[in-house]
Parts: structure tokens; C-alpha cells; sequence
């Protein structure tokens, strides 16, 4: 039996156990979610160390979860990153550089106020924006000095003390955003939707009638050709048949044609073709028809619709295409992903043959390439080494989850690491984030646990008010950026609030707000500018306080 509670596989998964179900305890609609699995973590470690016995994770594994779960959120916000970068790259710096500064400031006001040590008051930074690659830089810049080794331990004490206040205040503090501004998380995540929506116009059915001589005797291939819209044509009755839109298909002056697009293309297509009218295109023969494939062959992965020449080989016409929760019309140069659904329209038979050439292995749908994956994660571990160079002869990483963070936001925008294709599947991504999580709960609590006691004792309840201030003056500062000055939607801001501390038990709770991804999008806007802000911060702390002091 005691070779089993000293095994750190038992004392892991036992810790999450019962974490979990602390967890999901509610008290007046508010609960500790993922983060009740550190609250057990460090009630074992103070424990133990009361028993004057030691007892923590292996460091090993808390670096793992945490690389799992910041590689996890990376794919699944780096498909919408980039693109919400270009139009809001000067408010992501504001609210990451500007939350963390003030961090910054009140810590060496409050570290010269209290007489901390400089090494303390830059660890304490580190612990109270929860950002272990900061501590990493400061006790880099700590050796750097030449300082004996319990100045070096200063430094961890000043986070350890910090840290575990940190953690539960952002997950309650996020809990409490919607109250706080007054605001329903249902009407936020509707507003949402709706901006989405905006920027990416949903699809309508339009049908018209050929009005237009100068369209009459040209075929539907030399009308895509002047490029005039690009909504896609789809069906066409002529004479009372109902027909598929193939290229070579001739229009005459009363067709009438049923074409898809957003509405600004459809209007494009009215001025071109004629005027719009109320008609079904429906076949009722049951020969025309509409349906759905999923791309799940492997040796289409990667291939453009043009290459596959599937109006010219199949006569199919494909309407819509989903992909990631979004809904567009194709062009000939959309390479197809797997997991892509598209909405044909063809006869029977040439939609069959489609679908034996792009789809019909849906199972491989659910399998994750480890090669890819596991390639990322080994990429990031490198990137997250590479020493960055700072003025007076420093060197700052953003450590192993700011490396896959980063290297995971690349893979899910681009999704192909040179002939291989990048596919995760949600669940996948889901599975890993969660368990991520945990992992790097469980270890990140014992961690706090063993040196709780320790750091009351040497540096008495100011440390761990200092710390509190910090991290209030953190959350303060980032809440007033995002939602008085910027007025952002509360479940984005909800999770970029998290990005500013670097917390992942509070983005846990914030995707919990609502059933969107809002909250991780938004996180993954502000994590890179926050993460490297303090490991710059953190050095120049110890710098500041050793001129005060």
C-alpha cells in the first residue's frame, strides 16, 4: 500500500478523481470546475508537509499536461486567429502590454512598500500572473548575478506564495464577469454569433429568370468566366425540366436559373442574368438532386475542387462547402480539408461516383495522425528553447507551452506540415485539452502545496497579500482595457481576461460560459502578447528592485 501511494500514476489520476467532482460542486450558480482538481492537489501537498514528510508530481508530467492543453487551444483557435489579428492587432497589444505592465508597476511599488527582496517581489510577479516561463527568465536573470542559492530560492518562494490565489481568482472573477457587467452570457453568445455571421455572410437560394439578351446562347462555363459574382449556379429549368447546371449547358432568353451565394453576390448575379422570381426548381422526377459528402478519402486531402474537375468530370455543381463550423461558396482553388462537407447538386448517379472518389471513409475521419501531432509538439518544445536577446545581456524562452502554443496556432491555420495533412479531429482536441488540463492542475497544486507552509513561515501573510494585489491589479486593469474602453463581447473577453493572467483553469471556466468558441479565440488573441510581456517584465522587476533596495 505504500508502494502504491508513492506511485505518481495513483497519486495523479486519484487527485483528478476527486478534483473533478469537487468541481462540479455549485454554490449559488458558481463552481471551481477544472481548477478543484489543484484545490485537492494542494491540500495533499500542505498535508503531507505537515506530516514533516514530502510528497509532489513529477515535474515531467506537469510540463506535459500543460503543453497538451496549450497545443490543443492553439489548433483549435489558429483557423479564426490570424484573421481576427489583421483587424485587431493594436488591441491585443493594448490590453496584453497594458494589464501586465500594471501588474508590473504594483508589484514594485508593493515589494519596495513591504521591504521584499528583489528576487521575491519578481518571483511573486511570476506566481501572481500564473506564468511559469516569467519565473524561468528571473531566475535566469537571478543567476546572471552571481547570487548565492537562497537568493535563487527567493524567487520560487515569492511564486509559490503567489500562485495559488491567482488561480482560484481568475476562475471566480470569470464566473462573476456576466453579473458583474450586467449582461446575459445567452444574448453575448448571440451577439457573437451575429458578428460571425457578418464577417462571413451566411448562403441563400435565389432563383431568376433570363432577361438579359447578351446572356441568352452563352453556355454557364462562358458566363463563370467573366467573373462577374461568385455565387455558383446550380439548377437550371428550361422548358419545364429541371436540369444540373453543367459547363456546357446552353441558357436561352425565359430559363430560369436557381443560383447559391451571400446576398451581395446574388445581387451581382441579378444585374447580370435578370429578375429574380419565386419558383421551384425541385425535380420532382427525383433525377436532380441535392446532397451531402464528407471528404474523408486521403488521396484528396490537400487537392483543389479544380484539380479534381469535378463540374467538368462529374457534371456536379458544389453549392456550399462547411468547414469548422462555417458555411461558404467554394472556388475552384479551395483545397479541400478533411472533414469538409459539401453540398452538391447533380443527378443521382454523378453524385454517386462523386462521393466513391472524395468520401466514403468517414472512419478515417475519426483518427488522428500521430506523425503530424506528435511532429508539432516537438517543434514547439524547440521553439520553446530558442534564447531570445534581450539589452544587457539577457536571454528570454517562452518556455515549452509558449513554444507549442505558438507552433499549434501556425498548424491550425495552415493545416499541412509540407506533404502531410494536418487533421485533429474536435473530439481529439476536446479529449487532449481536458486532460492537459488536469494533469498540469494536479501538478501545478502539489508543487504549491509543498512549499505553502514553508513560505508562510519565512515570509509571513504580506507575501500573500502582495501577491493578491498583484493579481487584482492585473484583473483590474485588463477588465477596464476590454470591456469600459474597447467594449468587447463578455465571453471574448472572458477569455482573453484568462490570456492576460496565462491561466488555464479560468479559460476551463470560461469556455464554460457558453456554447461557443468565443472564449478561446479570444484567449488565443492575447496569450502571445501577455506570455511575452511578462517574460520580459518579470527580469526587469528584479532589475527595478535592486536599485530601490
Amino acid at each position: 500500500m505504500t508502494h502504491l501511494l508513492h506511485s505518481p500514476f495513483f497519486g495523479l489520476f486519484a487527485i483528478v478523481a476527486f478534483g473533478v467532482m469537487l468541481g462540479a460542486v455549485r454554490v449559488r450558480g458558481i463552481s471551481l470546475g477544472a481548477a478543484g482538481v489543484f484545490f485537492v492537489a494542494l491540500g495533499l501537498g500542505v498535508a503531507t508537509t505537515l506530516s514533516g514528510k514530502s510528497w509532489k508530481l513529477p515535474g515531467e508530467l506537469t510540463e506535459l499536461g500543460l503543453v497538451l492543453f496549450v497545443y490543443s487551444v492553439g489548433l483549435q483557435a489558429g483557423p479564426r486567429f490570424f484573421g481576427i489579428l489583421r483587424r485587431n492587432g493594436r488591441s491585443f497589444a493594448l490590453v496584453g502590454i497594458g494589464s501586465t505592465l500594471c501588474g508590473a508597476a504594483v508589484a514594485v511599488l508593493l515589494g519596495w512598500g513591504f521591504g521584499l527582496a528583489a528576487e521575491l517581489t519578481a518571483g511573486l510577479y511570476s506566481g501572481a500572473t500564473t506564468c511559469t516561463p516569467a519565473l524561468a527568465s528571473v531566475l535566469d536573470a537571478v543567476r546572471r548575478t552571481t547570487a548565492p542559492e537562497d537568493k535563487l530560492a527567493l524567487a520560487s518562494v515569492g511564486y509559490g506564495a503567489a500562485y495559488p490565489f491567482s488561480v482560484v481568482a481568475v476562475v471566480l472573477i470569470v464566473q462573476f464577469l456576466p453579473r458583474l457587467l450586467r449582461t446575459s452570457t445567452v444574448d453575448a453568445a448571440a451577439a457573437y454569433r451575429q458578428e460571425e455571421a457578418r464577417r462571413s455572410p451566411p448562403l441563400e437560394e435565389c432563383a431568376f429568370r433570363i432577361t438579359n439578351r447578351n446572356c441568352a446562347g452563352r453556355t454557364i462555363d462562358e458566363l463563370q468566366a467573366l467573373h462577374v459574382s461568385n455565387a455558383v449556379i446550380c439548377r437550371i429549368k428550361h422548358e419545364g425540366q429541371i436540369q444540373p447546371a453543367r459547363p456546357d449547358t446552353t441558357l436561352y432568353l425565359g430559363d430560369v436559373v436557381l443560383a447559391v451565394g451571400t446576398p451581395d453576390e446574388l445581387a451581382k448575379l441579378e444585374a447580370l442574368l435578370g429578375d429574380v422570381v419565386v419558383e421551384s426548381l425541385a425535380d420532382p422526377t427525383g433525377n436532380v438532386t441535392s446532397e451531402q459528402i464528407v471528404v474523408s478519402r486521403r488521396d484528396v486531402f490537400g487537392r483543389t475542387l479544380r484539380d479534381l474537375c469535378v463540374w467538368e468530370r462529374f457534371g456536379v455543381v458544389v453549392t456550399r462547402v462547411r468547414r469548422e463550423g462555417i458555411e461558404f461558396a467554394p472556388r475552384g482553388d479551395l483545397r479541400l480539408d478533411p472533414g469538409d462537407v459539401l453540398r452538391v447538386v447533380g443527378r443521382r448517379p454523378d453524385i454517386q461516383a462523386l462521393a466513391s472518389t472524395i468520401g466514403r471513409e468517414e472512419r478515417a475521419l475519426y483518427e488522428t495522425s500521430l506523425v503530424p501531432f506528435s511532429a508539432g509538439i516537438a517543434l514547439g518544445a524547440a521553439v520553446g528553447h530558442i534564447p531570445i536577446p534581450l539589452p544587457g545581456g539577457l536571454e528570454i524562452q517562452v518556455g515549452l507551452g509558449g513554444g507549442a502554443f505558438l507552433v499549434a496556432l501556425l498548424l491550425g491555420h495552415w493545416g499541412n506540415t509540407g506533404p502531410v495533412r494536418m487533421y485533429v479531429p474536435h473530439a481529439v482536441k476536446q479529449f487532449a485539452r481536458e486532460l492537459g488540463l488536469v494533469i498540469f492542475l494536479a501538478g501545478a497544486g502539489a508543487g504549491a502545496g509543498a512549499r505553502f507552509v514553508p513560505v508562510l513561515q519565512e515570509s509571513g501573510p504580506q507575501l500573500l497579500l502582495a501577491g493578491a494585489l498583484v493579481t487584482l491589479a492585473t484583473i483590474a486593469a485588463g477588465t477596464l482595457l476590454m470591456f469600459a474602453l474597447l467594449r468587447w463581447n463578455v465571453l471574448y473577453g472572458a477569455g482573453a481576461l484568462t490570456a492576460c493572467m496565462t491561466n488555464p483553469p479560468g479559460l476551463a471556466a470560461a469556455t464554460r460560459l457558453a456554447d461557443t468558441d468565443a472564449a478561446a479565440v479570444g484567449f488565443a488573441s492575447i496569450y502571445p502578447v501577455a506570455l511575452i510581456s511578462k517574460i520580459v517584465l518579470a527580469p526587469l522587476i528584479f532589475m527595478v528592485m535592486q536599485l530601490l533596495t
